[in-house]
């Protein structure tokens, strides 16, 4: 539930991220205590397994962050530093730095209008011989177009990696979005759908590429003869991820149940839901919201002064090539652009009440633009 500031302001200030706390922590954590800590330990298994059930995905790697899921995952494949990777520069700078430090070369493609799945056109023009692995990235848990991706690189024959950090339990044409990557990596870092604290995940449904996968997280096997680093999950977190992973499809329930009860109470027309690409099924990460013919920092400054975090206040999105340790990699990509000063995010986590959602709507329907003729597009 969200902290109601008493005093003459009447200030309301909604929680940005809910507690992941359950009863059985405690008690998968003692058993973690008595079994074993280690990345290699049975609780890290159990987890792994748990994973798989939920997803039906058959093989998944416990790791350490969301970031050293994309280390790993990328280790699953042939390539040689100095190769091409193309992806989005409306991700997260979090799944671009594994790139750089495997010594590949990013190539921002430019996403399709108001999505945040790579463009097919721009992607076709991009893909060349030095192209190694292709990685689509959801973002706060809406589905992009992953199937035409995905056909596109089998006729390539090139990887699909899939960064779903932000889309635990999203679908596209009923199925999870992770049954279309040849690799998909996910994030247990405690703000997001799930949480370990810390951690992360592998899965394939390809055994060869999660042996691969795996052994990059265990220092190469220690066999000497394939490079490795340690990025396991370790047992502490991974009793976290046991005793939390059946909650996930209520979690779900929960989350798509809040976006329904708040686009049901909005009513403004200088802003929209941003378009679900059709298929899709959001998994209620955040509602995401683009203003209309405007910039829509003016709405994240609206929202942020009434007490409703935003994740575009808090980290600033904009193209990645626009930052300096990017820049070389600079490419036009306008949709991205537009995509990133058009949004702002919503909360929609388990520990909204009713009235915290009466509360955003009431303020985010009273909001009217700074300034119009500052259009974003």
């Amino acid at each position: 539930m969200s902290k109601v500031m008493t005093g003459d302001s009447g200030f309301r200030a909604v929680a940005e991220l809910c507690s992941h706390r359950q009863p059985s922590d405690i008690d998968y954590l003692e058993r973690a205590l008595a079994t074993g800590l280690t990345g290699t330990s049975l609780i890290v298994l159990e987890f792994e397994q748990a994973i798989t059930a939920i997803y039906g995905v058959p093989h998944v790697v416990a790791v350490s962050s969301g970031a050293a899921a994309v280390m790993a995952a990328l280790k699953g494949f042939d390539w040689s530093p100095g190769q091409e990777v193309i992806v989005s520069p409306t991700c997260p700078i979090c799944t671009v730095l594994p790139l750089l430090e495997h010594g590949l070369v990013p190539v921002f493609c430019d996403v399709r209008p108001n999505s945040f799945g790579l463009c097919p056109d721009d992607l076709a023009r991009l893909i060349s011989p030095k192209t190694c692995v292709i990685i689509e990235v959801p973002m706060w848990g809406y589905p992009v177009a992953v199937d035409e991706t995905q056909r596109i690189a089998a006729e390539h024959r090139i990887p699909l990696v899939l960064d779903l950090a932000h889309a635990h339990m999203a679908s596209l044409r009923g199925r999870y979005l992770a049954h279309y990557g040849d690799v998909a990596c996910f994030s247990t870092h405690d703000c997001k759908f799930m949480s370990t604290g810390e951690g992360g995940f592998v899965m394939s449904q390809h055994e060869a590429v999660a042996s691969r996968v795996r052994s990059y997280t265990r220092f190469g096997n220690l066999d000497g003869k394939s490079p490795g680093i340690n990025l396991k999950m370790g047992g502490l977190q991974a009793a976290l991820g046991v005793a939390r992973a059946p909650l996930l499809k209520q979690h779900l329930a929960i989350r798509q149940g809040h976006r329904q009860k708040l686009k049901a109470l909005l009513d403004n027309a200088h802003f929209r839901e941003l378009p679900v690409t059709p298929g899709g099924s959001p998994s209620g990460y955040a509602l995401l919201l683009q203003a209309i013919g405007h910039d829509g920092r003016d709405l994240v400054r609206h929202q942020v002064s009434h007490g409703i975090p935003s994740d575009i206040r808090k980290y600033d999105n904009r193209p990645l090539y626009e930052y300096p340790l990017l820049a070389k990699y600079s490419r036009h990509c306008p949709n991205a652009t537009s995509l990133l000063r058009s949004l702002t995010t919503i909360p929609l986590h388990p520990d909204l009440c009713e009235d915290d959602l009466v509360h955003i709507a009431h303020v985010l329907n009273r909001y009217r633009p700074e300034s119009i003729e500052h259009a974003y597009a």
